[in-house]
Order: structure tokens, then C-alpha cells, then sequence
């Protein structure tokens, strides 16, 4: 045995040896071959041998052990496996004699996983599925293994993209049998609406498309001496789903109806959005009613919240409305409801002027409306332009949610959405840009950029200004919005608090604050959202956003090789160094310009140019490019200039010279 002098010195001797080694945190990269590398979290690589990936996973988050070989390269151990790449992935399956496997789909992931006899789901060769990691490797000397929780299928059929999306962003809609119980509760329960305050006197309307069913928000406005007084009623789900409920836990996990294209996944059970609580015409429903008193000006005065019954008088739909507002085509025999449609228009054309002083308001994007065929693939694209409707009701939507955000930030209470202007890690830059493009001597450049009350000013000031242009980059220089318990500003739009609560079957954040303004209206505290619930809840919206963003891509980059070689007009709306992605004016379908290697390029990342032999390339602007192909399996699509092609060309008519 040692004595204690003796374990001491060995104690030390231990400690000494690991202190003169070096250890780093990183991810694993896989190659084309059996080698991989670890990103140091330095930026340095770490040269994984074959033996040693045996036991990782690329994209999987480790500890380890960095040494250098004999030609002055870091090598890396793998020490701990701090997080694994993933628990669920997407895969192709394999079978290679009786062994079956499965191949994930993950970039530089070669390694088939073996997939045990009794977790195979009848899967077949090339099947597509979605698969769980059962056995990693770092703790099974090398052995992964798989097992099939769902069988996606084959690409080859029908509205495939949507089955594959919807199995790798995890957007299934599965509603447990207490929540069936629940939903049909709800819907004995909305039958009986005694006890509330009754509306139904007011004519409210609805205007939507003519095909929608979930219809949450009816509006209604007459002219007073002082200006308008505006109704707002948005369906009560609220009311009857506690936030404790089966269906409550299950909106909070889907976060928001995800609108597919030719599919919808709804937040809600169906038949409640659709049926229970839609605001159906000629039916009593329950609502949450804001009255909000709007001045000639176009400025909110006071306003109300209440809960009640309406009953609308007619579901109206955009192109009706809009004919009716610009030429005064009728579109009912009801002369109340005409009134009500001319009253609500001239509110809508005076609050956009208000905002348009006061606020921050952006130009008019249009929307594309992917049409599929019975494979799931585009037949056709129709551009949508925002009308006059739209307008009107954008406009009624805004001052319910303007008076939401000030009724729960004055409470303490809600769930907000904010934007916090320029980032601040760029500010430095920032203020050079302006500093050396603004120089006329009545350039004022805000010094409070930081604040939501700068961004607004320097907006403005740009807006009318030669060098207008610097807006685009601003833009991409600034936050993103996000939901969040403070109610601070929402800079890109210029309010000083913002809350919605107009589409409370359709997102949780709505239905959410719904239950915040009834403990309020009750006398009680409002029981707001965690930190940490609404940080999840911000990441399950932006999981949705990234699974239609890669759909809509997806089947794009099908779709436009039926288009090869047409000459279109679109905008610049991506600079980087290696090129410019361009969005078509009359499709909405994006692709990517590269510049080629060998040709000169500057790229300026303070004002996102890119300059290109004599020609500068700058955000949202117009250009001519060719539709070149689609490359479905990388979700992309390539185009390309007449004048880069001449730039191209020039050394090889120079070399034959």
C-alpha cells in the first residue's frame, strides 16, 4: 500500500499530466470517406482516422482530446460525447443480404446504421423512413443501431415531398383520445353560450377567401362626430379550452397552423376551428370583442375589451369587397352591409395614413400561390396582389393587436412580439456606413440608433433620401422579431408594444394572450408564460418556417425545369461572395447566380454589394437572368446573367487571340 506522502506526489503527478494536455468542445464533420474531422469551437480542425469515427455520428457534440501527428496535424480523441447530432432523423433504407439497414440523410453521412429485425416496419429497399437512433456508437464500441418508426415511402409517389417534410421537422398532428373528449365537450358546450354579454345586434362581417372555413375574426365600423367607432370580434376558443387542457398542451407543441402548400395542419382539432368556433355566418358564436373609439386623424383613442356573443351577418370574400370598394360593383342587395363595408373602408384609408405618419409601414410584397396537381407537384403559380380588402381588414387586425399589446404591457401580463431594430453586435458598422454615405450637411444621422425610436428616424430619413438604397442592407443588419414576455417595442413596424390575439385558432400565442386578457377582465392576475415556454415556443414557430420554406423550394426546384432556358424579370434579394440569389417578379421562384471561378469580384459586406467586373450587383434590384435548372435534391435552383456569361468568355477569346 501507499503511504499518504506517496498518494499525494501521484495525486499531483495525475493532475500535472492532464494539465499538459490539450483538450477541446466541438462538432463532428463527416468526409466522403470513412474519416471524419471535429470543428473546434476555436475554428481549428481535428483529423478523425476511421477507427476513431467508428465510434461518432457526424453533426454529434464532443469533448476531446487534441494532439499533433507526426506531419504537424491536430488529431483529435473522442474524451465525451456532450450531445448527440440527432435522436430522430430521415433515411434511405438499405439491404445488403439479410442485414438491413438504414442510410440517414444528413450531409458527408456515409455510415449505414443497422436496423434490428423486430424494428424494421416492413420496410423495403430504397423505402424512405423515419428512423430513431436506438444504440449510439460511442457507447456500443462502434455498433449503432436504428430503429423504423414510420415508413415515408418512395419519392416517386404521390405528395411524397409533403410526407418526407412533415416526418423531418416533426410537424405530425396527433391528438390524443382525452383531447377527442375535449374537442367534443367544446362542441356540446359552444351550443350553450348563456351568461355573456350579447353583440348580436351588431351587423359584424367577415371578408376572407372565399374557401376559408376557420374563419377567427369578424369586423364591423360605424361614423361617429369624432371619427369611427371600430368592433373587432375574434373567435373565443379561449373560453372553453383551459390552458391546463389536453388541447391547450397539444396547440402549445404545434405552436401555430402551418400552412403547406395544397396542405394545412391545423393547431386546433379540425372540426373546432373550422366548426365550433368559426365565426360562421348567420350563427351565434362567442368572441372576444374590442371596441376601439378611432379619431379623424386616424389615432386610437380609448378602447374596450369584453367577452360576448355575435353573430355574423355575411361571409364576404376579397375580390367582392375589393370590386365593391374601387368600382362600387354590389355584391349583396343588403344595404347595411354596403354601409358597413363603405364605413370600414374610409377607417382603413385614414388609420394607414395615420400609420404611415407615425409608424413605420412597408411596401406591399405579393404573394404566389402554389397550385399542385393530384401528384403533389406545381401545376401553376398565380401571383396575388394585396387588395383594398386585404388593406381593410390588415388595418382592423392592427388596432386589435396595438390595443392588446398596451392593455397586457400596462398588466405586466402576455405573451409579445417585438423587433429590436438594428443589432447591436453591428451597430459599429453601422454608423461607419452612414457616416461615409450620409454627408450632406442636413443629414441628420439619429444618435440614439440603438433605440426603436432611432431606427424609426433613420427609416424616414432614407426613405426620401438619394441614398435610399441603404435601407435593403440596414434591414438585413437588423433583428428578427420574436415572441417574448417583455412588452418592449416592435421597431420595424414603429409601436411601442405589440401583442396579437387576432388568430387565436391558428396560433398559441394568441390563443394564449386570449387567457390572459380574461383573468384580467375577471379582476384576477394574469398567469404569464415562462421564459423559457416562450423560448420554446419561439422555436417551434421557426421549425414550421423552415419546413414550408424547404417544401415550397423543394417543389420550385421541379417545377422550374420545366422552364429552362426562359428569360425572366426578377429582384436581387441574397449578396453574397460567391454570388446573388434572384426572386422572379411574376412566379415568386428563386434561384442563385454564381459567379464563376476567375472572374474578379469585390464584395462589400457593410453595404451587401457585390462588384463584378464594371458592374455592382445591389439588394432589390431589377435584372434579367436565364432559368438554367432545378436541382431538387439540394432544394436549389441555378441561374445566370448574360453579362457574367460575356465575362466568362473573355479569357478563352483572349487566349485564342
Amino acid at each position: 500500500m501507499f503511504d499518504k506522502n506517496t498518494l499525494a506526489q501521484l495525486t499531483e503527478l495525475k493532475t500535472a499530466i492532464v494539465a499538459s494536455k490539450e483538450y477541446g468542445q466541438g462538432t463532428v464533420v463527416g468526409s466522403n470517406g470513412r474519416f471524419g474531422f471535429v470543428k473546434l469551437s476555436d475554428g481549428r480542425d481535428a483529423f478523425l482516422n476511421p477507427e476513431k469515427m467508428q465510434s461518432v455520428l457526424p453533426g454529434d457534440s464532443v469533448k476531446v482530446l487534441i494532439t499533433e501527428n507526426d506531419k504537424g496535424k491536430l488529431e483529435a480523441t473522442v474524451e465525451t460525447l456532450l450531445e448527440p447530432a440527432f435522436k430522430r432523423f430521415i433515411g434511405e433504407y438499405k439491404i445488403k443480404g439479410n442485414n438491413h439497414f438504414v442510410l440517414p440523410d444528413a450531409k458527408n453521412f456515409s455510415r449505414w446504421l443497422f436496423v434490428p429485425p423486430q424494428f424494421r416496419n416492413k420496410s423495403k429497399e430504397g423505402d424512405t423512413v423515419l428512423c430513431e437512433l436506438m444504440r449510439h456508437p460511442f457507447h456500443e464500441e462502434g455498433k449503432a443501431a436504428a430503429k423504423v418508426v414510420a415508413n415515408i415511402g418512395k419519392g416517386s409517389e404521390p405528395y411524397f415531398e409533403h410526407k418526407f417534410i412533415i416526418a423531418k421537422y416533426g410537424l405530425y398532428r396527433y391528438w390524443p383520445k382525452e383531447a377527442t373528449e375535449q374537442a367534443n365537450e367544446c362542441r356540446q358546450r359552444v351550443n350553450n353560450l348563456d351568461g355573456r354579454e350579447d353583440f348580436t345586434h351588431i351587423p359584424f362581417i367577415t371578408i376572407d377567401s372565399a374557401s376559408t372555413r376557420d374563419m377567427d375574426d369578424a369586423v364591423y365600423a360605424e361614423a361617429t362626430e369624432q371619427g369611427w367607432k371600430l368592433s373587432v370580434a375574434i373567435a373565443d376558443p379561449s373560453s372553453f379550452i383551459s390552458p391546463s387542457s389536453p388541447i391547450a398542451r397539444g396547440a402549445r407543441d404545434y405552436g401555430q397552423t402551418v400552412y403547406m402548400p395544397g396542405e394545412v395542419l391545423p393547431m386546433l382539432p379540425e372540426h373546432l376551428a373550422t366548426d365550433a368556433f368559426s365565426l360562421l355566418e348567420n350563427e351565434v358564436k362567442p368572441a372576444l370583442i374590442c371596441q376601439a373609439s378611432i379619431l379623424k386623424s386616424g389615432e386610437i383613442a380609448d378602447f374596450t375589451f369584453t367577452k360576448g356573443n355575435i353573430k355574423s351577418r355575411a361571409k364576404c370574400n376579397y375580390p367582392a369587397v375589393a370590386a365593391f370598394l374601387q368600382d362600387g360593383t354590389p355584391f349583396t342587395d343588403d344595404d347595411a352591409i354596403n354601409k358597413t363595408v363603405t364605413t370600414l373602408g374610409e377607417f382603413a384609408k385614414t388609420r394607414l395614413g395615420y400609420r404611415q405618419e407615425h409608424n413605420l409601414v412597408h411596401e406591399d410584397q405579393p404573394d404566389f400561390d402554389l397550385q399542385l396537381n393530384n401528384k403533389g407537384k406545381i401545376s401553376h403559380i398565380i401571383r396575388r396582389e394585396r387588395s383594398v380588402s386585404h388593406k381593410l381588414i390588415e388595418e382592423a387586425m392592427l388596432v386589435i393587436n396595438l390595443c392588446a399589446g398596451e392593455f397586457l404591457a400596462n398588466a405586466k401580463a402576455g405573451i409579445h412580439t417585438r423587433h429590436d431594430g438594428l443589432r447591436q453586435d453591428r451597430l459599429g458598422e453601422i454608423k461607419s456606413l452612414l457616416k461615409e454615405e450620409l454627408t450632406a450637411p442636413d443629414d441628420a444621422i439619429p444618435d440614439n440608433l440603438e433605440t426603436a425610436e432611432g431606427y424609426k428616424t433613420l427609416i424616414k430619413l432614407l426613405r426620401s433620401h438619394p441614398k435610399s438604397h441603404l435601407i435593403s442592407p440596414l434591414k438585413r443588419m437588423s433583428a428578427t422579431s420574436h415572441l417574448s414576455v417583455e412588452a418592449k417595442p416592435h421597431s420595424n413596424q414603429g409601436y411601442a408594444h405589440y401583442a396579437t390575439v387576432s388568430s387565436p385558432l391558428r396560433r398559441y400565442a394568441d390563443l394564449s394572450n386570449h387567457w390572459s386578457i380574461a383573468q384580467l377582465l375577471d379582476g384576477k392576475t394574469a398567469q404569464s408564460a415562462s421564459d423559457r415556454a416562450v423560448e420554446r415556443l419561439n422555436e417551434t414557430l421557426d421549425n414550421g418556417r423552415k419546413a414550408v420554406r424547404e417544401i415550397e423550394q423543394w417543389l420550385k426546384s421541379q417545377y422550374i425545369n420545366e422552364l429552362k432556358g426562359q428569360t425572366e424579370q426578377g429582384h436581387i434579394r441574397v449578396i453574397t461572395q460567391q454570388g446573388f440569389g434572384v426572386k422572379l417578379d411574376d412566379t415568386g421562384l428563386e434561384g442563385f447566380v454564381q459567379i464563376p471561378k476567375g472572374i474578379s469580384k469585390t464584395f462589400d459586406a457593410k453595404r451587401l454589394t457585390l462588384k463584378v467586373g464594371e458592374t455592382t450587383y445591389q439588394l432589390d434590384t431589377p435584372i434579367e437572368i436565364t432559368i438554367i435548372e432545378g436541382q431538387p435534391d439540394k432544394r436549389r435552383v441555378r441561374f445566370e446573367t448574360e453579362a457574367i456569361n460575356q465575362l466568362k468568355a473573355q479569357p478563352e477569346k483572349t487566349a485564342a487571340d
